[in-house]
């Protein structure tokens, strides 16, 4: 096995502290270099997602701030406090990130992989009362253990498979969600659906629509929140509740024992169910239930919709249309706390078109929505995978030589 030894951070790199550009220069912001803050970061995601660019003034402004490729980002105030993110281009990021721009010897995935592990250490480093704080020297001089070089960039490979496979499960999930979205739209929104020019218009309360198709209530083709049940005492079931959703997609879920459930673990869920969370609707927190476990139980907090009428497919689309969920909106009531009612869902429009265009709609967007869900179920395991071993790979309690990780990988996720 290698050596390891100890190291401070700074050893590891050039740390670098961001810094915003002035209000009374807009100018430094434009479209030629990404401009990193926490709120771009997020756990589990290697990228950040900025929403922000700077100009080329902006860039040449703060060109000592500039960071390459690969540089390793970690947020060091405030309540985000070890959020960390692999920048994959030249950079620049706020005030409250030390970015690290690791030295030519040193695996800058194995320092992301290092650091992601040493959160809890690094945060305890942190000052102030009111907000927390790890200034640049405090940060340099925190101690983390490395190994040799070369065991450094194996650890880095390692690791990084599984964030690699995750990232382009990503972009195919993202990219198949698009293709839904896009021929909803073209069929049901623009009507420019496979035999559309054989069809004249007709008026109705939701402007002209297609001859032969229907405006109804949701209630006529769906129910909502069909079956309650409470949990057996025994019963270890998974809890799907607000925080677990987001648009279009389920994260993680709680693994509960019946005896310590919540009092809004109640909604009994199943394959091609639909949930809406009710409290803040513009979050448009929502997703398909393609495969569900037998045993989740969704929170009161969300509405489920189950299709009675149409096919679950084309319901999702049409509930998932920025349409739905401003009517949502419309509808909600609380100011802290803005939250709709099973009547709000019930009583939306929806267009209902002729069988056969949504049987043709269906045959094509079903498997989309089929794969987008394996692949989210794959990324689960693969991100298990990755979590359970990176703590023993970069403290050295596995000899990272010793693993057969195309055989891991293929048992686990085939």
């Amino acid at each position: 096995m290698s050596s390891w030894t100890e190291v401070t951070i700074g050893d590891l790199g050039k740390v670098v502290t961001g810094s915003t550009p002035p209000s009374r220069h807009p100018e430094w912001f434009g479209n030629l270099v990404p401009f990193v803050t926490p709120s771009d970061m997020t756990e589990g995601d290697r990228r950040p997602h900025p929403s922000r660019w700077l100009s080329g003034e902006g860039r040449d402004r703060l060109r000592k701030r500039l960071v390459p490729s690969g540089a390793v980002a970690f947020v060091s105030i405030g309540a985000t406090i070890g959020k960390i993110c692999l920048l994959p281009e030249e950079s620049v990021t706020n005030q409250q990130i030390n970015t690290v721009v690791p030295y030519e010897d040193i695996d800058n995935r194995f320092v992301y992989y290092l650091l992601k592990y040493n959160v809890p250490a690094i945060a305890q480093a942190a000052g102030g009362a009111a907000t927390p704080i790890i200034n640049k020297t405090t940060f340099s001089s925190i101690s983390v253990m490395v190994p040799e070089d070369a065991d450094q960039v194996r650890i880095g490979e390692v690791l990084g498979t599984f964030d690699d496979l995750i990232e382009n499960n990503r972009r195919r999930i993202e990219l198949l969600e698009e293709m839904a979205r896009t021929i909803y739209h073209e069929w049901f929104v623009k009507f420019r659906y496979p035999g559309h020019e054989e069809v004249p218009m007709v008026d109705s309360e939701l402007g002209m629509i297609p001859e032969g198709w229907q405006v109804q209530e949701l209630s006529s083709v769906a129910r909502v929140n069909d079956s309650s049940r409470k949990p057996n005492a025994e019963e270890l079931f998974k809890y799907l509740d607000i925080s677990s959703l987001a648009e279009r997609e389920i994260g993680d879920l709680n693994e509960i024992v019946g005896s310590e459930a919540p009092g809004r673990a109640r909604r009994v869920v199943q394959a091609g169910d639909i949930v809406w969370a009710t409290v803040r609707p513009n979050r448009r927190a929502h997703a398909l239930l393609v495969d569900p476990d037998a045993n989740w139980i969704a929170s009161t907090g969300l509405a489920v919709i189950t299709p009675t009428e149409i096919s679950s497919a084309y319901l999702f689309e049409a509930v998932s249309a920025q349409t739905f969920s401003d009517w949502l909106v419309s509808r909600a009531t609380g100011s802290a706390y803005p939250a709709v009612r099973a009547k709000d869902f019930e009583e939306a429009l929806m267009l209902v078109p002729e069988t056969s265009v949504e049987d043709s709609f269906v045959e094509v967007v079903a498997p989309m929505h089929k794969l987008s869900w394996a692949l989210h179920q794959e990324n689960k395991t693969l991100a298990s995978m990755r979590d359970l071993l990176l703590p023993k790979l970069v403290t050295g309690q596995i000899d990272v030589s010793s693993l057969d990780l195309g055989s891991m990988i293929s048992e686990k996720v085939n």
